[in-house]
């Protein structure tokens, strides 16, 4: 027991000198060499070698071959980027969004692509919910969620065919389908129309409709989905999906994507 302690004090130790010198770093562009760090933090040269070993193979410090000087590398900055982006992305999303849902009456959801999965990062509905921020984090499936769907309308076949290999595709319901043929077919179908369906393949009751959210690379970067009960509104499916694919185009145009096919009038500038 005794051990154990002392090894997770030890690696609590080495994450904290780990973000001295990256805080160390960040201050001087030109960076700091082995020898500078050591006395800056008071640690021993052999302690910081061993960190900035670490961090190097990481790609989140680099070394300048002249000066022998380490300074913040392009992994960390990497890193940042993705963060940076995903706050510009709800920022930019949230407005459009909430307009959507005060336009139709119905849910509007956000999701991004992390680690073969769509993780929700927003809700908006008509009325603010207490439970609004319940859906950021939880994860769906790609092969019967509109949202899903949507999320890979830049991938090429081969892609989507490894991208649905690796899920366990669960006949959910009877419309839910299942095989891969039929899958990329689907996707090509909701592509060409801008907009994806979910026809009560999650679950029996709900549909939902979705597009993707491109980025100034053209790089679907996300998604959003409009959900209602199909039981209680007989709603227009391809009217909800022109909303839904003008809203992405909305949102998509303040990421830097260049496209003529925005049409302002149909839920407001």
């Amino acid at each position: 027991m005794k051990q154990q302690e002392a090894t997770q004090k030890g690696s609590v130790q080495s994450i904290e000198r780990a973000f001295d010198i990256l805080e160390l770093l960040s201050r001087n562009p030109q960076g700091y060499t082995l020898t500078q760090i050591s006395q800056a933090l008071d640690l021993h040269k052999s302690t910081v070698h061993r960190i900035l070993t670490g961090l190097l193979y990481r790609k989140y410090v680099e070394k300048d071959a002249l000066s022998n000087s380490f300074r913040l590398g392009l992994g960390f900055v990497h890193m940042s980027g993705l963060y940076l982006n995903r706050i510009e992305l709800k920022t930019e999303a949230e407005y459009y969004m909430r307009e959507l849902a005060n336009a139709v009456g119905q849910v509007v959801f956000l999701a991004i692509r992390k680690d073969q999965e769509v993780v929700y990062v927003d809700k908006i509905e008509q009325f603010d919910n207490l439970h609004r921020f319940a859906i950021i984090g939880q994860k769906r499936p790609f092969y019967c969620t509109s949202i899903g769907r949507a999320l890979l309308f830049d991938q090429t076949d081969d892609e989507l065919t490894e991208i649905f290999a690796s899920e366990e595709r669960i006949k959910r319901t009877k419309n839910t389908l299942t095989e891969i043929p039929d899958l990329l077919e689907r996707v090509r179908q909701f592509r060409i129309q801008g907009y994806s369906v979910d026809d009560e393949e999650w679950e029996i009751g709900t549909m939902c409709v979705g597009a993707p959210i491109y980025d100034y690379k053209n790089k679907v970067v996300a998604a959003i989905s409009l959900v209602w009960n199909c039981q209680q509104n007989d709603l227009d499916v391809p009217e909800l999906g022109n909303h839904i694919r003008q809203t992405a185009l909305k949102i998509s145009s303040r990421l830097g994507y260049v496209t003529d096919e925005v049409d302002l009038s149909l839920i407001g500038a």
